[in-house]
């Protein structure tokens, strides 16, 4: 049992003090009155001190702990229908449920059904435990991510969940080009669609449920940001010259990159013809990229650049496996290729073609998606491209095609650029959401995105690594430190996707005050009401008026 008194009130001592002297007083008279026998001084003194205990009792307000079962409720979300709520309902065995316009906050326990709730509502449950039990609504985006911002020609991944309806393609739509699908099954699909970010600058592709190639159901646009890759040194290293060294030769120096290219005509004669005036090569430069054969891999060049950590791809390969063999022996590679194919050239897709051989699994080897060229990490960046030809997608006016295939393979060769910011979006305004830059090229405090200034803290064991957090205030294409920029979406009801985030941070949040599972029995208190009180004194003044009376 336990009083509920406020002791720093000087009324509080007064009342206390009075009933002190009550109770000496009351036992004073008593104990004075000859007239009384024995017996009557006993009754008279027990009736007096059981109506000063009530008066002590009443003053402290007494209570004692009670045991009380925990009270469950149903909260159903917005978009949600009668029937998955009843469902729900029997499955849990929860009798009682409201919907946001009819919900009382005095539940231990509720249990959210569907993901729209107007945040008024959501406030009021943080004196209960919370679980959520998500609507997955056929053909409609449960989940979905994507990077914000890529380098260019990097593989812009677009990873989900959806509930499917029936059987039916998903794909990632350009204008009314296709970069990649995936066939959905009827029921839960986790979907992984990939392509490379050719396009520079602001972007954005459409994801679409259906058949049809111009028609389906858009679910989302994914807008991102592609940046240029830094401007590369490279050298040609040719035996003689081709269409294909020239026609890539050219589209490097278009892109803005120094380009070099070194050919031998014959015995004792060579020639070096520079593409880009601006960045001609001096003899002592080691270039970032070597594009050679493979009849020059023993080279004093190639080695050289290998050791310096650059990269060096090997193209215009005739018979793979003998050339892979003479690559491995001279820089110490693990190339390996299997036949598949007693063609001379294999098809591939927009036209190409490439030698019936594909590539070996090895652990520090990566492959470029889309295309038989691999990349292997050592010392250095090996790189080896099976493709046969690709200039006839530039004289044939492709140069979309070509130079998707150039630059996700350049994307593989060169390093990591500096001051690289790494969202996953979707990014909504007013959410919680990480910013992370790699390899800053200085020392910053501070990560300026549209009018929101984002204070980063260095990670302990990456010092090359720093990250940030920001709720966006505005929507829409936003900044990135003047040079970059990144899509902010505006929070809308009618969005799942959006819906799903905002429970996600809720429930996090509410998680760090509240723990999940099942609810035990809550101890709770009790006092007596004021009619009881005034019953039992009642009573006691009653027995004290009538004992005198009667004996």
């Amino acid at each position: 049992m336990q009083a509920t008194l406020n002791w720093t009130h000087p009324i509080t001592w007064l009342i206390a003090l009075a009933l002190l002297i009550l109770f000496f007083v009351q036992v004073w008279l008593i104990v004075r009155n000859q007239s009384l026998s024995m017996g009557r001084k006993w009754l008279r003194a027990g009736l007096n001190i059981l109506l000063w205990l009530l008066l002590t009792g009443y003053f402290l307000q007494i209570r004692w702990p009670v045991t009380q079962s925990a009270t469950h409720a149903l909260l159903i979300g917005d978009d949600v229908p009668a029937s998955f709520a009843r469902q729900i309902a029997d499955s849990l065995h929860i009798q009682t449920s409201f919907t946001s316009r009819n919900f009382k906050a005095d539940y231990d326990s509720v249990t959210l059904v569907g993901q729209r709730f107007p945040t008024e509502t959501l406030t009021q449950l943080s004196n209960s435990t919370v679980r959520w039990v998500p609507y997955n609504r056929p053909d409609q985006l449960q989940t979905i991510r994507w990077k914000g911002i890529v380098r260019e020609g990097e593989m812009q991944h677009v990873m989900g969940q959806i509930e499917s309806s029936r059987k039916q393609l998903l794909r990632l739509r350009y204008g009314n080009q296709t970069l990649d699908s995936a066939t959905l099954h009827e029921g839960a699909n986790a979907f992984s669609l990939q392509f490379p970010a050719f396009l520079r600058g602001r972007s954005e592709t459409e994801l679409v449920l259906g058949e049809s190639t111009r028609g389906g159901t858009p679910l989302d646009t994914i807008r991102f940001f592609t940046r240029p890759t830094e401007s590369l040194t490279v050298q040609f290293l040719l035996n003689s010259p081709d269409f294909e060294s020239k026609t890539l030769a050219d589209w490097l120096g278009k892109q803005g990159h120094t380009v070099n290219v070194s050919a031998t005509l014959s015995k004792n004669i060579s020639s070096s013809v520079t593409i880009n005036k601006l960045g001609k090569l001096s003899a002592k430069t080691i270039p970032d990229l070597i594009i050679t054969e493979p009849a020059n891999a023993a080279s004093a060049t190639v080695r050289k650049a290998i050791a310096d950590n650059r990269a060096v791809l090997f193209i215009n390969l005739t018979n793979p496996e003998t050339d892979c063999r003479a690559i491995n022996q001279a820089l110490g590679s693990r190339w390996q290729v299997r036949k598949t194919s007693n063609e001379p050239l294999i098809p591939l897709k927009n036209g190409l073609s490439a030698l019936p051989y594909r590539f070996a699994d090895n652990l520090n080897q990566v492959n470029v998606s889309g295309y038989p060229v691999a990349i292997q990490q050592g010392v250095g960046r090996v790189g080896v491209s099976l493709l046969s030809e690709t200039f006839p997608l530039s004289l044939s006016g492709d140069s979309v095609a070509y130079n998707r295939v150039w630059t996700a393979i350049l994307a593989r060769l060169s390093h990591s650029d500096q001051n690289t910011v790494r969202v996953d979006a979707p990014v909504y305004s007013g959410l919680h959401q990480a910013v992370l830059v790699n390899n800053p090229s200085g020392k910053i405090s501070i990560l300026r995105i549209g009018p929101d200034t984002i204070r980063v803290q260095y990670s302990t064991i990456n010092k090359r690594s720093a990250t940030g957090y920001s709720s966006f205030r505005k929507s829409g294409w936003q900044t990135v430190q003047d040079s970059l920029s990144l899509y902010i979406n505006k929070l809308n009801p009618n969005d799942p996707v959006a819906n799903r985030a905002v429970m996600g941070q809720f429930m996090l949040a509410h998680s760090r005050y509240q723990s999940t599972g099942n609810l035990p029995a809550q101890t709770n208190t009790a006092e007596l009401p004021d009619w009881v009180w005034w019953v039992l004194l009642m009573t006691c003044f009653t027995a004290l008026w009538v004992e005198p009376k009667i004996l």
